[in-house]
C-alpha cells in the first residue's frame, strides 16, 4: 500500500478505535488530527503519520499492538508500541516508564511523541486548561532530560522549548 493508503487507514481505524471517546469537550479525532498535523510540519514519513493518528489507541482503546502490526505493518507498530504509556501506579511512574522505552526507540517513534506533546501543549493553551499546561510544563524538564538527543529533531524541540517558555 502506499503511503496516502497507509495514514487514510490508520485515520479510519483511530476513528473507529476512539469511538465515542472525546478529547475535553471535542470528539478524539480533534486531538489525533492535531498531532498528525505537527508530525507535518517537520520532516516525517507516511509511516509517522500514520502513527500519529493510532498514538492513543493501544494505551486508551481495546486495540492490541499486534492487531495495528497486521492492519499497518511493524513500522507503525513499533512506534505506537513505544509511545503507548506503560504501566504504573501513578502518572509520574507511567511517564517515567514511557519515556525509558522512548529513549531506546527509534527517531521516528521520538518524534511522534514529541509532536503529541507539541499537540497537547498547543491544545491546553487553546482551551484555556492551564491546570494541563501547567502539568505539562512540570513534566517538560524530564522529557527533555530522557528524549533530548543532540541533532535529533532539533526544530522540534525548539518548539516545545517556545511554548513551555
Amino acid at each position: 500500500m502506499n503511503g496516502d493508503e497507509l495514514v487514510e487507514r490508520a485515520r479510519a481505524r483511530a476513528i473507529a478505535a476512539h469511538g465515542d471517546q472525546r478529547y475535553g469537550d471535542q470528539p478524539y479525532r480533534v486531538h489525533l488530527e492535531h498531532v498528525e498535523e505537527v508530525v507535518r510540519r517537520f520532516p516525517h514519513t507516511p509511516v509517522m503519520r500514520a502513527a500519529a493518528w493510532l498514538h492513543d489507541a493501544v494505551e486508551d482503546t481495546p486495540l492490541t499492538i499486534e492487531e495495528v502490526a497486521a492492519e499497518l505493518g511493524d513500522e507503525v507498530a513499533a512506534i505506537v508500541a513505544a509511545v503507548t504509556d506503560q504501566p504504573g501506579a501513578n502518572r509520574k511512574e507511567r511517564k517515567a516508564r514511557t519515556l525509558a522505552v522512548l529513549r531506546a526507540a527509534s527517531p521516528e517513534a521520538r518524534a511522534v511523541k514529541l509532536a503529541d506533546r507539541i499537540a497537547n501543549l498547543e491544545a491546553s493553551r487553546r482551551n484555556g486548561r492551564d491546570d494541563l499546561f501547567a502539568m505539562y510544563v512540570r513534566e517538560h524538564v524530564e522529557l527533555r532530560r530522557q528524549l533530548h538527543v543532540a541533532g535529533e529533531h532539533d526544530a522540534q524541540w525548539t518548539l516545545l522549548e517556545s511554548l513551555v517558555g
